[in-house]
């Protein structure tokens, strides 16, 4: 079991719970206004944030290293993962959790359909495309 989930990290799950009804159905969107919430300015679709994140000062590049993801975001860090594509790329939010998940967790919208709460992100990617997301980290104040 992980350790109990922080204030801050507490915070950011607060942002995703609270923009979760009006952005569900869109991923950048849900995740400028969780990012808003939390006094970052992201702009673009999300292939347009990733590629800001990439060379981001202000963001940690964790690669595809989804334990990393994963810790950041238990610290209490905006944990972003991303993976741009043609047409549409895709962003989710990854969340502190207390419990141990092979994979990280997260909330997301879904372009043209609903995304998921609290939920690990193998449900936001095929096997395939999970591989290849990257993961981007600040500390929020």
């Amino acid at each position: 079991m992980a350790d109990p989930i922080n204030e801050t990290a507490a915070r950011i799950i607060a942002a995703c719970e609270s923009n979760w009804d009006a952005w569900k159905s869109d991923c950048s969107g849900f995740l400028k206004a969780v990012a808003s919430d939390l006094g970052v300015l992201l702009q673009g679709n999300a292939n347009a944030i990733g590629n800001y994140l990439e060379n981001a000062a202000d963001w940690q590049n964790l690669g595809t290293d989804k334990a990393t993801a994963q810790m950041r975001a238990n610290s209490g860090m905006l944990v972003v993962g991303s993976l741009n594509a043609s047409g549409h790329g895709h962003v989710v939010v990854i969340v502190a959790t207390d419990a141990a998940h092979v994979q990280p967790v997260g909330y997301w919208g879904r372009f043209g359909s609903v995304g998921r709460k609290n939920t690990t992100i193998n449900y936001s990617w095929n096997n395939a495309d999970l591989a290849q997301v990257k993961f981007y980290a600040r500390t929020i104040f």
